[in-house]
C-alpha cells in the first residue's frame, strides 16, 4: 500500500491494525443560506430541476470540511481516521440563517498492509468523465504552471483538493521570481497551495532556496520548521540564514523534532568566536586603552559590551535578533521537552 491516508465510518480498518489512537477532531464549514437562495422553495423545484444544484453545493461544502479534518489528522502525525461522523444542521435566529456542516473522528496511527501493488497490477476496466476531466485539468494545470503561468484563483481550487507535487520547485521559483507587492494575490495563491501540500515534499524543496529573505519569511508563514533541514544548513556554513529560520514553527512536534533541536542548540553553543577580548595600548593623547572587546571586524568595545557599538554583532558573530531567535528554539525546546518522554 503506498502512501495513503485512510477514513472510515467504522471504529476498525480491516487488515489495518490500529497502533496508537491520537485525538479525537472535529471540523466544521458554516455558511449563508444565501448561497441556497431558494432554499425553501417548492419541494416540487427542489426535488426537480434544482436537485442537481443542491447536490453540488452540499458535496462542496462536504469536501471542504472533510478536507480540513484530513489535514488536522495529517498534522498531529496520523495517517488514519476512523469512527468518521458528519452532520448538516441548519443554524437560526434574528431572522438570519446559517448552514453548517460538522465532521468528526478519531484520528490514528494504522499499521498499513505492506503490499503493494504495482501499476501492471492494477487493472482499469473503465473510467468516468468526471475522473477523465480532472486528469485532463491536472495535466493542463501542471504544465501551466511549469511554464511560469501566474497561478489562478480556479487552479488554486483544484490544487487545493488535489495536491500536485511535481508543481513545488516551479512554484516556489514562481515565488521567488515575482514582485510579492505588484502581485500580491499570486503571491498569497502560492503560499496557500503550499500550505495545503504535505510539508514532507514542500521541505527538501524550499530549503534548497534560504538564501532568498522572502523564502525564510514563506517558510515560517507556512510553518515548515524541519530541524535536520537547518542543521544541515549551519554545518554547511550558512550560520546566519539557519540561524533566521529557528523561530518558524510547525503544528505539531514529535520526538525527532526534539532530537534535532538538541542538535542544533549543541551545534551553536559550541561555534568558535569570532570576536576577541585584547588588552588595548591607547596613544599619548587618548585613554583608549585596557582590555577591548573586539568584534569579528575589528571594532574596538568596552569589555562588557554584549554586542558591537558599530555593527551589533557579539563574540560568537550573532546579532541581536539572531539571539533572539536562538533563545526562542531553547524555549520551545525546554517546554517540548516536558511534554515528550
Amino acid at each position: 500500500m503506498r502512501n495513503e491516508f485512510i477514513m472510515s465510518t467504522t471504529n476498525t480498518i480491516e487488515g489495518c491494525p490500529i497502533k496508537k489512537y491520537i485525538d479525537t477532531i472535529c471540523s466544521n464549514i458554516v455558511i449563508g443560506t444565501n448561497i441556497f437562495s431558494d432554499f425553501a422553495a417548492s419541494f416540487t423545484d427542489f426535488f426537480g430541476g434544482r436537485s442537481d444544484s443542491y447536490r453540488r453545493k452540499l458535496e462542496i461544502i462536504y469536501g471542504e470540511a472533510s478536507k480540513a479534518l484530513k489535514q488536522k489528522a495529517l498534522n498531529l502525525g496520523a495517517n488514519a481516521i476512523v469512527g468518521f461522523r458528519v452532520d448538516f444542521d441548519e443554524i437560526s435566529g434574528k431572522d438570519k440563517s446559517m448552514f453548517m456542516v460538522s465532521v468528526s473522528g478519531t484520528a490514528c496511527i494504522i499499521e498499513m498492509n505492506n503490499k503493494e501493488l504495482s501499476e501492471e497490477e492494477i487493472i482499469r476496466t473503465s473510467i468516468s468523465q468526471s475522473d477523465l476531466q480532472k486528469e485532463i485539468d491536472r495535466r493542463y494545470i501542471i504544465s501551466q504552471i511549469k511554464d511560469a503561468v501566474p497561478l489562478t484563483s480556479e487552479w488554486v481550487e483544484f490544487l487545493l483538493e488535489y495536491p500536485q507535487t511535481e508543481i513545488i520547485e516551479s512554484l516556489i521559483k514562481r515565488y521567488i521570481s515575482i514582485d510579492l507587492d505588484y502581485y500580491a494575490e499570486e503571491a498569497a495563491n502560492i503560499k496557500q497551495v503550499l500550505s495545503a501540500t504535505p510539508p514532507d515534499f514542500v521541505i527538501p524543496v524550499i530549503y534548497q532556496h534560504i538564501e532568498h529573505k522572502k523564502i525564510r519569511i514563506l517558510i515560517k508563514e507556512c510553518c515548515l520548521f524541519d530541524g535536520e533541514s537547518i542543521y544541515e544548513t549551519i554545518v554547511k556554513g550558512k550560520i546566519h540564514e539557519g540561524v533566521r529560520l529557528l523561530s518558524a514553527t510547525k503544528n505539531s512536534y514529535d520526538a525527532k523534532d526534539l532530537k534535532w533541536m538538541k542538535t542544533i542548540l549543541e551545534c551553536l553553543n559550541n561555534l568558535p568566536d569570532t570576536g576577541k577580548i585584547e588588552v588595548v595600548k591607547g596613544g599619548v593623547f587618548t585613554r583608549d586603552n585596557g582590555e577591548k572587546y573586539i568584534c569579528e571586524n575589528g571594532h574596538k568595545n568596552p569589555v562588557d559590551s554584549s554586542f558591537c557599538e558599530k555593527c551589533g554583532v557579539n563574540m560568537k558573530g550573532m546579532t541581536e535578533g539572531e539571539v533572539k531567535h536562538i533563545d526562542s528554539l531553547k524555549e520551545r525546546y525546554s517546554i517540548i521537552e516536558q511534554y515528550i518522554q
